[in-house]
């Protein structure tokens, strides 16, 4: 009992912290506001983290890193066709539900302040951009797929969905959305995965499912 309540503890902090350095960047918050919001001792977040600088790298590596789970669900895909659909549906998955995340990844890529922070992402990037293109090398080499530019094809894959999860006012301004999160999630999601699947079956040559 006492193992799941510090468990709760982490995760509250956790989700605080990843709130706050969302909304305002890792140099403008501060310790005191982190507990606040997560309304614990001050003290608790030295205990948990040690630092405010190992609580960042925390927050973002806890949702960035591909688990284990992950790879053995893509396993129980026979045909490269059903294993690259079901990559798309992770990536849009995961993206809509850490939007939050994904301000922060964008402000440390962009600003380039904290290179230790900058490599493991980028190397975590890397990792899901692989994994995209062995998928599609392989089907290619099965001959599910035709011969296409793997890299450029994995990399537009990506860009279309981080593009528009990242700009949830520009995706509303220009596909006529409601700006309301609840309504953009429902509406969006589903369409945002419609039209990757088409470009998908078109670029590669396999039928939309």
């Amino acid at each position: 009992m006492e193992e799941n309540k510090n468990i709760d503890k982490r995760e509250f902090i956790l989700d605080a912290a990843e709130r706050l350095f969302a909304e305002q960047g890792f140099e403008a918050v501060s310790v005191r506001e982190i507990s606040k919001a997560a309304d614990i001792n001050i003290a608790m977040v030295s205990y948990y983290f040690g630092s405010k600088e190992k609580l960042y790298e925390e927050v973002i590596q806890r949702k960035i890193m591909l688990s284990d789970t992950i790879l053995i669900e893509l396993e129980k895909h026979k045909t490269y066709k059903e294993k690259l659909y079901a990559i798309v549906d992770l990536f849009i998955k995961r993206l809509f539900e850490n939007r939050l995340l994904q301000n922060i990844i964008f402000r440390e890529i962009s600003m380039n302040q904290r290179s230790n922070m900058t490599e493991i992402i980028i190397t975590q990037i890397h990792k899901n951009f692989q994994l995209i293109v062995d998928i599609i090398q392989d089907g290619i080499k099965n001959k599910e797929f035709k011969k296409v530019d793997v890299e450029l094809t994995a990399l537009t894959l990506i860009s279309i969905i981080k593009t528009y999860t990242n700009s949830s006012k520009m995706a509303c301004k220009v596909l006529h959305l409601d700006e309301n999160e609840n309504v953009f999630q429902a509406k969006y999601k589903n369409r945002l995965r419609k039209h990757i699947v088409e470009l998908l079956s078109k670029h590669l040559e396999i039928e939309s499912k």
